[in-house]
């Protein structure tokens, strides 16, 4: 079980980076992992430890983030549920299946790339001008 959680999401994974290292090298927490959002760029790290060491650990994550990038929100639970405890596992799960789903966006990209190149131009034959209209059209 979880004494405390701490979550600190942030835009962007160097940001996310960047927090999760300064908040175990902060206090003595550990580290449960990250969670990518869908759009926006957004990152959640998830920390685990004692409810001051989390706090301590959060708001040194939060300060070092800053400097790199924007800090959406951070929090702080401590003694979160049982049912909170099997969210934050089974967002664990997911992180580990979306690296296939990953694999496969990326392989899906290289074909696309691969049929665009295979496209070929041809030329257009030009038109010709009959009568060019000088004056701009009147309304009645």
């Amino acid at each position: 079980m979880i004494s405390s959680l701490g979550l600190i999401e942030v835009v962007g994974l160097v940001g996310a980076v960047e927090a999760g290292d300064t908040a175990v090298k902060a206090a003595s927490v550990r580290l449960l992992g990250y969670e990518l959002t869908k759009g926006g760029g957004m990152v959640t790290v998830k920390i685990e430890g004692e409810v001051s060491a989390v706090k301590a650990a959060v708001d040194a994550a939060v300060m070092a983030a800053e400097k790199l990038t924007t800090v959406v929100s951070h929090l702080v639970i401590a003694r979160p549920s049982e049912e909170v405890a099997k969210m934050i596992e089974s967002t664990e799960e997911q992180c580990e299946c979306s690296c296939e789903s990953k694999e496969t966006e990326v392989s899906e990209a290289a074909e696309e790339k691969i049929v665009a190149e295979n496209i070929v131009e041809e030329k257009i034959e030009e038109v010709e001008v009959i009568e060019e209209i000088e004056a701009p059209l009147k309304k009645k």
